[in-house]
């Protein structure tokens, strides 16, 4: 009648199994006493079941707790990008902010500085420069006051042929006459004139051609192989402000040959 009042009654039954104590049986044969039925030595499907789902939880959470707690404590990279984009920006505002307050604060410092710079220097650096152009008075000058000075003509035998190269017997100086060849040997050019001055390293040389198209670059070449100082006369003879030019014209100027 239990039982049936258990299936009859309008609540559901329990899904948790209850634990009944299990009695040892009585007998009164000591040595025929019953086996335990297979119920009571089962355990139930609930204790079975929780520790299983509990064992599985445990390890789970852990990871998953440390995991988050590394994410949370961990910068993002698109912040440390962020960052330092910024932290850049500031540098590169400050940098130029500064330098404005300094151009503001000290004007003639910053408009002298740069005139040394632009001005200055360039014209101290040709000044002193050992290879250049020099006019025909500055030539000329060099040749009357340097003893080392010396002049090259460098001319074809034509040209000199119709206009002779000039005469420096008032300095007890001659004229060296090596010409030069766009396409020809340089160094054979180079030994030709080293063998008309024997003191290179001592001798300071004025280049002299028809116009000023070949002296710059043999300047150039006689300076790099030895010679103390090298300059190209800027029009050569023909040319204008040249050896020849009539405002201008040095004394022992050459004169041309009158062609018979």
């Amino acid at each position: 009648m239990d039982s049936l009042s258990l299936l009859l009654s309008p609540y559901p039954l329990s899904i948790k199994t209850p634990k009944f104590p299990t009695f040892k049986p009585f007998s009164h044969f000591s040595n025929h006493s019953k086996p335990h039925s297979p119920k009571s030595q089962l355990p139930s499907f609930s204790a079975l079941q929780t520790p299983s789902l509990n064992s599985l939880q445990t390890p789970l959470a852990k990871p998953f707790f440390s995991f988050t707690m590394l994410n949370l404590f961990t910068p993002l990279p698109c912040l440390a990008d962020v960052a330092s984009d910024d932290a850049g920006k500031i540098n590169l505002e400050s940098v130029l902010v500064s330098i404005d307050n300094f151009f503001n604060r000290y004007p003639f410092f910053v408009a002298g500085c740069t005139f040394i710079w632009l001005v200055v220097i360039p014209l101290a650096e040709e000044y002193l420069k050992k290879c250049k152009f020099v006019s025909a008075i500055d030539a000329f000058r060099k040749l009357r006051d340097d003893p080392n000075a010396q002049l090259l003509d460098i001319r074809d035998q034509k040209n000199v042929r119709f206009l002779k190269s000039p005469n420096l017997k008032m300095f007890e100086k001659e004229v060296a006459q090596v010409e030069f060849a766009e396409d020809g040997n340089e160094d054979e050019f180079v030994n030709k004139v080293l063998g008309r001055f024997k003191d290179a390293p001592n001798t300071v040389i004025c280049v002299l051609d028809s116009f000023d198209s070949n002296s710059l670059k043999v300047a150039e070449l006689l300076f790099k192989n030895g010679f103390k100082e090298a300059y190209a006369i800027r029009g050569g003879v023909r040319g204008q402000q040249g050896w020849m030019y009539p405002d201008l014209k040095p004394p022992s100027s050459p004169t041309p040959s009158k062609p018979q």
